[in-house]
């Protein structure tokens, strides 16, 4: 049996399974575990031909969910962390505000004046931005997104 058709008989005949695992893992986040899940078995189509398909894989797809289960709750933690530290401590507040739309009313002063500034600047102006308010690249575009986050749960 070729390998593609062998992992379709694996996915199938494992998916609830290691759908279940997450689930419990994740302590009920559904759609948490429906995202872990679909990385096993992408992690199982991209290790196809390094794997004994033939012989018993359901360990290693409960070790592989292992791994992805972990990295997801350090990523949630990490983004929960971000979310509840807030950017007002990293914006000059001497800056005036200006006009606002709408959409950006529940932001505080800094978050939109962060905002701006941040979508205002090139890519390598990021970087200086990032460098100016002592802050990693990586957790500017953190920010960023946790503030868009916001944005969408508050709509």
């Amino acid at each position: 049996m070729r390998k593609s058709k062998l992992c379709e008989k694996i996915i199938r005949e494992n998916y609830a399974a290691v759908f279940r695992f997450c689930n419990v893992r994740l302590s009920g986040d559904a759609d948490g575990a429906e995202e872990c899940a679909q990385e096993v078995f992408l992690l199982l189509l991209q290790k196809k031909d390094e794997l004994d398909l033939k012989g018993p894989i359901d360990r290693w797809l409960i070790a592989a969910a292992s791994r992805i289960t972990k990295q997801y709750l350090r990523e949630k933690a990490k983004q929960t962390a971000m979310e509840t530290d807030g950017v007002e401590n990293l914006i000059d507040k001497t800056s005036e505000p200006t006009e606002r739309a709408p959409v950006l009313d529940m932001l505080t002063d800094a978050e939109y004046e962060f905002l701006l500034r941040y979508y205002s600047a090139d890519r390598e102006s990021h970087e200086a931005l990032a460098a100016e308010l002592g802050i990693s690249v990586n957790t500017l575009y953190q920010r960023v997104h946790a503030l868009k986050k916001q944005d969408k749960t508050h709509n």
